[in-house]
């Protein structure tokens, strides 16, 4: 009986063999079944230390969020990468609640924050590629009565941070157009386009303008247009509002509770968003639901990547600077020779980076309110040629 492979092994193996031990080993003596097992041994015992020297990048990334989560004692953590529309790596670690000794999943929901800026954009370009927005639109063809000093913002300055509106800290239950009143009444910070300054009441407004063109509320256009169509079922703001001595909320299933730790005690803490800055933060996310977000991304569900590219990865000119942020609200990334941006939230809640030339996203939920925005861009450097390793992660000094 003649094994497949079996002639392809035996000359390999013989080559081997000849090139280690010359004429001085008798391989070609041996029954051709004894070759055979011979040459499978042989190859095996050779292989072996390859695949031993070279683990792979999600293996090692294990061991660094392993390494890390100890360290800082990181309650709960979510680790996704996403190749080319591919899920390459979902993996959740830790506990989502500490209390009930709950470990995270990949359906566990967690507060993402800012990195709500994310899907806001998204929503955004969408409305950009369907004609009803225009990045150089002044606000004042959708909002009535500006004054004179928002006649030059554009939409554009709104979610780059660069209108100068102020941001806002008054009453968090008053209805959106009440605060953007506020906002309207309130001293210009500095001249449009001329600096950068992150505030939320920058994507507050672009959020009332949403409202405006698409004639609902701003939960449910995100929900219709975006994590709809993606198939991101888990997530959802919880709609908080007092009622008297009271605070209501929606139902989230499996959320992570968000932790802090003071002097060595775990503490639970919970971050108030009011529904005027839902445009700006607030989202409960799973990595299952940000997953698919990316995929959609990717697969052009809603728009072209040839069309999303440039609004998302371009820089524009502030004042005589370079952007921090691009025209959609994106963050841009620091490598000269690697093409990024993203978004963090919390500041390390949420902690979510694409790189367009090499195809990757990289997705970090965490439950840790402490943790700075350092894992997406360390589990970044596992895959991603030209990133900087970053052996360590870092929370708040206090």
């Amino acid at each position: 009986m003649r094994l497949p492979g079996t002639h392809a092994a035996i000359r390999l193996a013989a080559q081997i063999v000849h090139l280690a031990f010359g004429d001085h080993f008798p391989f070609k003596r041996l029954p051709a079944m004894l070759k055979y097992l011979a040459s499978l041994f042989l190859l095996t015992f050779l292989c072996l230390p390859c695949a031993a020297q070279t683990p792979s990048a999600d293996r090692l990334v294990d061991e660094f969020v392993a390494r890390q989560m100890k360290t800082l004692k990181i309650p709960g953590l979510a680790v996704a990468v996403i190749k080319n529309g591919k899920q390459v790596k979902a993996t959740a670690y830790g506990q989502a609640n500490v209390e009930w000794n709950r470990p995270v999943t990949v359906h566990s929901n967690f507060q993402i924050a800012s990195c709500t800026k994310l899907l806001t954009s998204t929503l955004i370009m969408k409305t950009i590629y369907a004609g009803k927005l225009r990045l150089e639109d002044p606000i004042g063809k959708y909002i009535d009565s500006v004054p004179a000093r928002w006649q030059n913002i554009q939409v554009k300055h709104l979610l780059s941070h660069s209108s100068g509106i102020r941001d806002y800290h008054g009453n968090a239950y008053l209805p959106t157009a009440q605060v953007v009143k506020a906002l309207m009444d309130s001293t210009q910070e500095y001249t449009p386009g001329t600096k950068q300054h992150y505030a939320q009441a920058d994507f507050m407004v672009a959020g009332y303008i949403l409202e405006k063109i698409y004639n609902k509320p701003f939960t449910q256009i995100l929900k219709e247009q975006v994590t709809g169509p993606l198939n991101m079922n888990d997530g959802a703001f919880d709609m908080e509002q007092r009622l008297g001595a009271f605070m209501r909320t929606n139902l989230i299933s499996q959320k992570a509770t968000t932790y802090y730790d003071l002097d060595g005690q775990l503490r639970a803490y919970k971050y108030i968003y009011p529904q005027y800055t839902y445009t700006a933060g607030g989202y409960f996310a799973s990595l299952h639901d940000m997953v698919n977000w990316a995929i959609g991304l990717d697969k052009e569900v809603l728009f072209p990547q040839s069309f999303s590219k440039s609004l998302i990865y371009g820089q524009d000119s502030v004042g005589r600077e370079l952007s921090e942020f691009s025209r959609v609200g994106w963050a841009l990334g620091e490598e000269k020779t690697v093409l990024s941006a993203g978004h963090s939230g919390g500041p390390g809640l949420g902690d979510v980076w694409r790189f367009p030339d090499q195809g990757y996203t990289i997705i970090v939920l965490s439950n840790d309110g402490e943790l700075l925005p350092d894992f997406a861009r360390a589990i970044a450097s596992f895959y991603v040629k030209g990133i900087e390793p970053k052996v360590k992660i870092n929370k708040f000094e206090r």
